[in-house]
């Protein structure tokens, strides 16, 4: 009976982890859906004020969904409501509305501009959150790693010759550099630690496998050495964003092989 009961639990949590992931991946295409809907709105000068408007709803959308999400914290914390396998909860309620809040902002201040980024930020996002849920620790970290780093090498191309924004090709590299720092010590650490830490007083384990430790070293070294390359040579942008991008998909391939 308890084996019954152990399973029934084991389910349940894989079904809510499933849940979790197509959410995720359905908020994110509805976002893109609806920021194609405004910058067409916003393109035209006959609807640009209909863009407007719908930019406005959306923002007071998500300011109110910020008030709810409080609403719900509160309940959670005072034990009335429980967040456990809960979809909609404070904290995601919370987190969707400041999103959106500050994303119809920028547009709302800044133009259509923003909009061709968030195309790629949210899809970007749905696709490191499947990783999360069904990768190792380690990669995960991995493809952070490398995704953080394509993007740096692309800010400090695009940003190397400009007169308004020339300091930052040296903050991009430096901020290369400052990760991969970070990340060493703390991999050395846990390493020591056998992959053990504190964190709220609680221990937490993460699980990393046998060779984890070495991976999670070479891959912030290689990213960083990659964005000096585009620094150093601009030429060179394509090679050095090709290396990073096969390198993930290697390691990709090899965690998936992993999982069977």
């Amino acid at each position: 009976m308890a084996k019954s009961n152990v399973k029934k639990r084991a389910i349940s949590e894989e079904e809510y982890t499933t849940n979790k992931v197509l959410t995720v991946f359905s908020v994110c295409l509805l976002g893109v859906l609806v920021l194609m809907v405004v910058e067409r709105l916003l393109d035209y000068v006959s609807t640009w004020a209909a863009g407007m408007v719908l930019v406005r709803v959306l923002i007071g959308v998500g300011a109110a969904g910020v008030l709810w999400a409080v609403w719900l914290l509160t309940r959670e914390a005072s034990g009335k409501r429980t967040a456990a396998r809960r979809i909609i909860c404070g904290r995601n309620v919370m987190i969707v509305s400041v999103m959106t809040v500050l994303c119809m902002s920028v547009i709302h201040y800044i133009g259509t501009q923003p909009i061709k980024m968030l195309y790629v930020i949210l899809p970007v996002l749905a696709v490191y959150y499947l990783v999360y849920h069904s990768y190792a620790p380690e990669f995960f970290l991995i493809a952070l790693d490398a995704g953080l780093a394509m993007g740096l090498m692309f800010v400090v191309h695009r940003t190397l010759d400009s007169v308004s924004f020339g300091w930052m090709p040296y903050a991009a590299v430096g901020a290369a550099v400052v990760l991969a720092v970070l990340q060493l010590v703390c991999v050395v650490r846990l390493r020591g630690q056998k992959g053990k830490f504190t964190f709220r007083g609680k221990k937490v384990d993460t699980q990393f496998s046998r060779n984890a430790y070495i991976m999670l070293m070479v891959t912030p070294l290689l990213m960083a050495a990659l964005t000096l390359l585009v620094w150093a040579m601009p030429a060179q942008m394509a090679i050095a964003i090709g290396a990073a991008a096969a390198y993930l998909f290697i390691t990709a391939v090899y965690y998936t092989v992993k999982l069977m």
